[in-house]
């Protein structure tokens, strides 16, 4: 007898404001569980921030879902959309429910919401020795062949350089992908008080100081960066460690994209340091952005 839900068994519908609690905990729990099966290391305590539910369900509530089995919440995925570019995460299932397929049915959402609101490029971050996840998106039609790099340094103090724009408008991003729109990011940002979006030029950069991300209070948390040349690049860097500063965080963690070479050595010169690696996988049209001629950093955790 299959393993395999049934639609009559499990189905997936948007996530509410209540269930955020409940996502939470599933994603704590699955996580801590992956962790442990992959690396041997058990993790006490929570792993995502508390915000996390709050700041995403904002961002996208037309992208985030959960699987509802009976009366309960057994799986959820978030989804980020800028304009044309889409991806997803964390996704979880809850552990006792795992390997029924509804993560499976949770992915389909996502790319079936995503295509409908006129996404081209969709993408997800992953551990890249877990076999089932990796063989799961390829099976979706997702393919392995990048990473996600870790980078953090101590926050310096400093002054926004003159020219600096708070919670202004979002310039065109274009040029980093055709459609590229962070406003849902700003917004975002601003309506959970998550942080401060930052312009410079025609350059752009999130900084959050209330985590949104991991359970770790002490650091300023920079999800997007975007920015045409290296002067805008570095303008942009040096503020989000002053925002960081000035809001008592004493580290600044992004990710940057493996194939975005003139970025992780922009900010390997300013100090930061590389953390841990994670594979990034695509499927659409122009898989190869990210390697383009403009500085980036995009964490698709």
């Amino acid at each position: 007898m299959s393993k395999k839900v049934s639609e009559s068994d499990v189905h997936i519908r948007p996530m509410l404001e209540a269930d955020l609690d409940a996502v939470l905990e599933i994603t704590n729990s699955a996580f801590r569980e992956l962790v442990e099966r992959t690396t041997g290391r058990r993790h006490d305590g929570p792993m995502f921030a508390s915000g996390l539910g709050r700041y995403r369900l904002s961002l996208d509530p037309l992208g985030c879902h959960v699987a509802v089995r009976g009366n309960e919440v057994v799986g959820a995925n978030f989804s980020v959309l800028r304009g044309r570019l889409g991806w997803f995460g964390p996704l979880a299932v809850r552990p006792g429910a795992q390997g029924l397929g509804i993560a499976q049915l949770l992915v389909q959402e996502f790319v079936r919401s995503a295509e409908a609101r006129g996404a081209t490029l969709m993408g997800l971050e992953t551990i890249a020795n877990s076999p089932q996840h990796v063989h799961l998106y390829m099976k979706l039609g997702f393919r392995p062949s990048w990473t996600g790099i870790s980078f953090r340094r101590e926050a310096r103090p400093g002054k926004l350089s003159p020219g600096v724009e708070v919670d202004g408008a979002v310039p065109e991003l274009s040029y980093a992908y055709p459609g590229y729109d962070a406003a849902n990011d700003a917004r975002a940002t601003r309506d959970t008080n998550s942080g401060v979006s930052l312009g410079y030029r025609d350059g752009f950069a999130i900084c959050h100081t209330v985590s949104t991300l991991w359970a770790d209070p002490a650091i300023a948390y920079v999800p997007l960066i975007v920015a045409p040349d290296r002067e805008t690049f570095d303008v942009l860097v040096r503020a989000v460690e002053s925002v960081a500063r000035e809001h008592g965080k004493m580290r600044v963690v992004t990710q940057v994209p493996g194939s975005s070479l003139a970025t992780q050595d922009a900010l390997l010169e300013h100090g930061y340091e590389t953390g841990g690696a994670a594979l990034r996988m695509k499927r659409g049209e122009s898989l190869d952005y990210d390697a383009g001629p403009f500085f980036y950093c995009d964490d698709w955790h």
